[in-house]
């Protein structure tokens, strides 16, 4: 198995934990309240709630988008998505690491293999 590919692993075993996130705030779950929204609700407020859930349906898209990528299927402006999508997860590594909440903190991890992985792949389709 080729480092890419266990890469893009990674990746979606970091958008599954995402997805997990986004519902568990969505679901006004206790766990979450620490880990999501610099931990600073006690309870989610219906619109964070809102937000958060479109965010775990997009992570799931983007989900479908990597597995095809990992199987060879590339799409008009995959470049460009695959460029927006660094950024995206590149800033959100950096605002997750500076988080007020601790356990918020611990999210740059997926944020950060995002990143990189996206990355890879944006550097190697060129």
């Amino acid at each position: 198995m080729n480092r890419l590919r266990v890469l893009v692993l990674a990746a979606e075993s970091s958008l599954l934990y995402n997805i997990y996130l986004l519902l568990s705030v969505s679901l006004d779950h206790e766990w979450a309240r620490t880990r999501a929204a610099g931990g600073q609700f006690v309870t989610f407020p219906i619109s964070v709630r809102i937000l958060y859930f479109l965010m775990a349906i997009f992570m799931g898209v983007l989900m479908s988008w990597l597995w095809g990528k990992r199987n060879g299927i590339t799409t008009i402006g995959g470049q460009r998505i695959t460029g927006v999508l660094v950024v995206v997860f590149s800033l959100s590594t950096i605002f997750q690491l500076i988080s007020r909440s601790p356990d918020e903190r611990w999210n740059a991890i997926p944020a950060f293999i995002l990143a990189f992985t996206f990355f890879r792949l944006q550097r190697d389709s060129k």
